[in-house]
C-alpha cells in the first residue's frame, strides 16, 4: 500500500487527491478520524469533510490486490 496523501481537512473543506493512472473509488482505502464524502472527477478525487463541528485527519491509500 501506498499512501497517495495525508492531511487534516477543516470543517465543510474539501481535499483534493490527484489520480495516479487510471484509478478509481474502488482502487483506494480512506482512513479518517470522522465523516466525509467522496466524489471522483477524471483527474482527482475529492474528500469532503462531513462533520458538522471538528476537523478531520484523512489518509488515502493505494489497495494492495
Amino acid at each position: 500500500m501506498a499512501v497517495l496523501k495525508e492531511a487534516a481537512i477543516p470543517i465543510g473543506r474539501t481535499l483534493f487527491v490527484t489520480k495516479p493512472g487510471e484509478m478509481s473509488k474502488d482502487d483506494i482505502i480512506i482512513e479518517a478520524t470522522g465523516q466525509y464524502q467522496v466524489a471522483e472527477r477524471p483527474d482527482c478525487f475529492v474528500i469532503k469533510n462531513a462533520e458538522c463541528c471538528r476537523s478531520i485527519t484523512v489518509k488515502v491509500k493505494t489497495r494492495e490486490d
